[in-house]
This record gives C-alpha cells, structure tokens and sequence, in this order.
C-alpha cells in the first residue's frame, strides 16, 4: 500500500474594510473551497489562539494574501516568526474596479488566479514566475 501524503498548504488572508482587504478575504474563501489550501483566520493568529498558531506552524506551505501595502496579515505573520512560501498584494494585481464594497466578481477572479499561478508555473517551468508568486 502506498502511504500519499497530502501537502498541508494554509491561506492566511486580510479581510479589512477596504476593497483591496474583502477581496484578499473573498479570494481566500473560493481558494479553500478549490482544495488549494486550508483557510486560517488571521484575527485568531493576531490575538494569539494557540491551536490557529500551531496549525500554521505545522503546514507545509503557508500563503498570505494582504489586500493593501499595508501589509497587517504578513505583519502578523512576522510578530509570529513566520515566513510564508507566497505572499500576494491584491492592490499589486490589475483589478478592474475600485469602487467601495461593489465587489466585482471579476477582481475576485484575479486574486485566485495569483494564487494559482505558482502551482501552474511548477507543473511548467517554462512559464517562470508570474506576478503575485512570491
């Protein structure tokens, strides 16, 4: 019998109030539901629940997705002495709306292709890094 481990991959993401931060939150919820990774609250992170530390200390892959320059989900990350394998700003990405919580499904579109593009470019290395792999 072969023993197949699966990749503990975990997704760590800004839900602020801006719409860069619901659209980090929003592409985070449809990754985890694509099987890409395990969602890990980063309010839970940055209040210091020990089993939500625990959990992203123990994953194999740790990918954080910031709305904004910012940065408050890598910051949190950081106080913790986590490094993640990918790291995503949605306000680097070309979003085709700005407006405040009129969340265009579009945009949401394009933060999950970011975190998508690094496990097509290691099935194709051809293609090297593409933007919001980090």
């Amino acid at each position: 019998m072969t023993d197949v481990t699966r990749e503990r991959r975990v997704i760590v993401a800004c839900c602020g109030g801006s719409y860069p931060g619901q659209l980090a939150c929003r592409g985070a919820v449809r990754l985890a539901r694509e099987g890409y990774g395990d969602l890990v609250g980063v309010a839970a992170l940055a209040a210091g629940h020990v089993p939500e530390i625990e959990r992203v200390r123990a994953a194999d892959d740790i990918v954080v997705i910031d709305g904004c320059e910012t940065g408050c989900a890598r910051a949190v990350l950081d106080l913790l002495g986590i490094e993640p394998a990918q790291y995503i700003v949605v306000a680097d990405l070309d979003l085709r709306s700005t407006g405040y919580l009129g969340i265009d499904r579009r945009d949401v579109d394009a933060v999950v292709s970011a975190g998508w593009v690094r496990d097509r470019a290691a099935r194709n290395p051809r293609r090297g890094r593409e933007h919001g792999a980090d």
